[in-house]
């Protein structure tokens, strides 16, 4: 493949986000809706969002749908929903732009734009958000292949924006049991392919909810440096996606559950917290506990591995004194 912006690089690509670093140590949570249906709807994701120790409020706009008779989103009117139940909680924001109308109107309103499946292809559309210096996450394409994907990511790059995530969010195969079959080996190739960072999105691989909470396991044990799941307040009454969509007490109880996973792989994940008794600085101190405990713990791992040099120097210095013997 002849795309040297993408390709592996001594340095691996960090995007950082306000305080939100993607392709760092830490795990980035990101939830909320298929799409923004009403400002109520978006205060509850959001509130969830947070709880669950998510960085990112997800929620459509515009929606390109297979159907021209399905729920398109609200526009305009959804995107100031977005916002400002964003704001209320200090959550990052990200949509999807589908054509340059919808981007020009949400370049300067969210956080970070997406390009997704159906358009990663959409050439002239990744050449507009490459003139942007504005953080996005690409898609991979229904059937698209390692190379495609890449290519499309090339194209951004090229167009002077360094701030790609790629995200696999599951290939069309001939198994009809789940939506899409989630490529995970992917997320391990990219790591060797090239140096952005990948996030997953099980909840479009899966099309089930029971399913979301085993592949978002897989994903943080294979590498992946985020999730982004579906998350609706009321899943059984969703305009889109219901049936992938995880309440806000399953959002939560996954996010504990990834807790230790990323730990036992060397990352970290925040931990979930309840919103109801916990303002911004008691927020702020549970994070300064979690990373104090963080230190303790990588010093007594450092102790150990110091006991264990000590042990091979005084095998390795009898070894010495036994060949000068002989």
């Amino acid at each position: 493949m002849n795309l040297p912006l993408v390709s592996l690089k001594d340095e691996r690509t960090k995007v950082q986000v306000k305080n939100t670093i993607f392709g760092g140590n830490e795990v980035i949570l990101m939830g909320g809706p298929c799409a923004v249906e009403s400002e109520a709807q978006m205060a509850e994701a959001a509130k969830g969002v947070k709880a669950a120790g998510g960085q990112v409020l997800r929620g459509g706009v515009f929606k390109p749908r297979t159907s021209p008779y399905s729920f398109q989103g609200l526009g305009e009117e959804g995107l100031d929903y977005l916002v400002k139940a964003a704001a209320e909680y200090d959550l990052l924001t990200i949509t999807e732009v589908v054509d340059k109308t919808s981007l020009e109107l949400l370049a300067d309103q969210v956080d970070i734009l997406q390009i997704g499946s159906r358009n990663m292809q959409n050439f002239e559309l990744l050449k507009w958000v490459g003139k942007l210096r504005k953080p996005v996450v690409l898609k991979r394409g229904l059937s698209a292949t390692i190379e495609e994907w890449l290519s499309s990511a090339e194209y951004i790059l090229a167009g002077g924006n360094s701030q790609v995530i790629l995200c696999e969010r599951g290939i069309r195969t001939y198994e009809p049991s789940t939506r899409n079959t989630l490529d995970l080996s992917a997320v391990g190739l990219m790591k060797e392919l090239t140096h952005l960072p990948i996030i997953v999105d099980p909840s479009h691989a899966a099309g089930r909810r029971d399913l979301i909470a085993p592949l978002a396991k897989g994903a943080i044990a294979g590498g992946a440096d985020g999730l982004l799941i579906e998350m609706h307040p009321h899943p059984e009454a969703a305009k889109s996606d219901g049936d992938q969509s995880l309440t806000p007490n399953e959002f939560e109880q996954l996010s504990a559950e990834l807790v230790p996973i990323a730990k036992a792989i060397g990352r970290r994940l925040v931990r979930p917290s309840s919103l109801e008794t916990l303002n911004d600085l008691q927020l702020l101190r549970n994070r300064m506990d979690e990373i104090d405990r963080d230190i303790a713990e990588l010093l007594a791992q450092r102790m150990k591995t110091a006991q264990e040099i000590a042990k091979c120097k005084l095998k390795s210095k009898d070894a010495q004194k036994t060949e000068k013997v002989i």
